[in-house]
């Protein structure tokens, strides 16, 4: 049985990584103003944050409709057998419920749609684990129990540099509780059943990396890990980020990626976070 996997652009895939294992990737939309552009399609990080620092309003972003979907599942079960799509949180983005219409609207038992509950590459490695398994020849199930089994497990702790596109942006969600802390007070935020709240909260910026590295040494101990250093135009944290992890755990798969500009809609530019999952073999 050949099996597509289909994902959506706020998965925060490497190009690359994307092309070698044949996922589609189908873009969100980010606005400022009247203009509008596909996310890493007519848009990439790069000029997003250099749009960013010059603009005068506020870039805002849009789910791709049904008729986007109906378009890609179309066209791909022309040439597989069955589609597995694996998308964002449906509370923080409504192109899980799009994916599902599309389905329905082609009233396919081909197709089956996954809600992550999860962002960027942790949503990313679901993605990723669904591909490797299509890739190796794996069944139906099998393809979307790599997916569930990956997103269910995944972790993710980052900061920002401000709570404000969080909150304007309506993504804050119970991190709400951290607004009006003082600028010396660096959150750590995580994901908790599909959207964004506190994990804790450390005096001082260089208190964060270390009580980060903490924080996953609880939950990883001396066990492997494939990993992702994510960040909104802040490669020398990117970087530091990186290089601690690097040392501190035995990773089989470690990236270092720039958010795309819908993620970097959401959280500004100068934020930086770890996702990771252990190994599964």
């Amino acid at each position: 049985m050949r099996i597509a996997v289909v994902t959506d652009s706020m998965a925060d895939l490497p190009r690359e990584m994307a092309d070698e294992l044949g996922v589609s990737i189908v873009p969100l939309t980010v606005i400022f103003g009247e203009e509008t552009f596909l996310d890493g399609v007519e848009m990439n990080a790069h000029d997003f944050f250099a749009r960013l620092k010059t603009s005068s309003v506020m870039p805002s972003t849009s789910q791709p409709s049904p008729a986007d979907f109906i378009q890609v599942y179309d066209d791909l079960l022309g040439k597989y057998d069955h589609i597995v799509s694996v998308h964002a949180s449906h509370k923080l983005s409504g192109t899980y419920q799009s994916a599902c219409i599309a389905r329905d609207t082609l009233e396919s038992r081909s197709i089956d749609v996954i809600d992550s509950k999860q962002v960027t590459m942790c949503e990313g490695f679901a993605v990723l684990e669904a591909a490797r398994a299509a890739q190796r020849g794996a069944s139906r199930e099998e393809v979307c129990e790599a997916a569930l089994r990956v997103a269910g497990s995944v972790r993710l702790l980052f900061t920002v540099d401000t709570l404000e596109f969080l909150e304007r942006n309506g993504r804050i969600g119970k991190a709400a509780s951290l607004l009006g802390t003082l600028l010396s007070i660096k959150p750590i935020i995580h994901l908790e059943d599909g959207e964004v709240a506190p994990r804790d909260k450390v005096l001082g910026a260089r208190r964060l990396l270390p009580r980060v590295v903490e924080l996953m040494n609880e939950a990883i101990g001396s066990r492997a890990i494939r990993a992702a250093v994510l960040h909104t135009d802040a490669h020398e944290k990117a970087e530091e980020w990186r290089c601690e992890i690097e040392k501190a755990f035995k990773c089989s798969e470690l990236i270092v990626n720039e958010v795309g500009p819908v993620v970097g809609t959401h959280a500004g530019p100068g934020a930086v976070g770890v996702a990771w999952h252990l190994c599964m073999s």
